[in-house]
């Protein structure tokens, strides 16, 4: 005869579900923010490897002012897994930023390069901007 109550026997254990959870917000955030991020690039193609890559420029400047409004807020943890970590982690990309500096280079664009490498260190100020911003309305 078993020693635990018939409660007892009937729980699910509740480990693995929650360890999931999380892992599946990220993951759908993370698949809907990186098909936005295409969708980004098609809408503002670069024209040759010598133009500066505005599409990257423009998801990590947004991504990062929107990462700094989500973190500011006082949003459920679940909804900051799905929204910052997955939908803003897929939406921004560093890789790119990357290989694109690289690309620059090589083709002799140092000029495209450096606005392209400046304007992508401005994303901790747009952080920091959607931060405030969102502590100013949420206040």
């Amino acid at each position: 005869m078993s020693s635990l109550s018939p409660s007892q026997k009937h729980e699910a254990p509740s480990v693995p579900a929650r360890t999931m959870h999380p892992a599946l917000l990220v993951g759908f955030g993370g698949a809907i923010g990186s098909i936005a991020r295409w969708g980004v690039s098609e809408a503002m193609p670069a024209t040759s490897d010598t133009t500066v890559p505005w599409a990257t420029i423009a998801v990590n400047l947004l991504g990062a002012f929107l990462l700094g409004a989500v973190l500011a807020s006082s949003l459920q943890t679940d909804t900051i897994l799905f929204v910052g970590t997955g939908l803003l982690g897929g939406f921004t990309t560093m890789s790119a930023f990357g290989v694109e500096t690289v690309r620059l280079l090589q083709a002799d664009s140092t000029t495209a390069a450096a606005i392209y490498v400046f304007l992508n260190l401005l994303s901790p100020v747009t952080a920091w901007m959607g931060w405030h911003l969102s502590e100013a309305v949420l206040a």
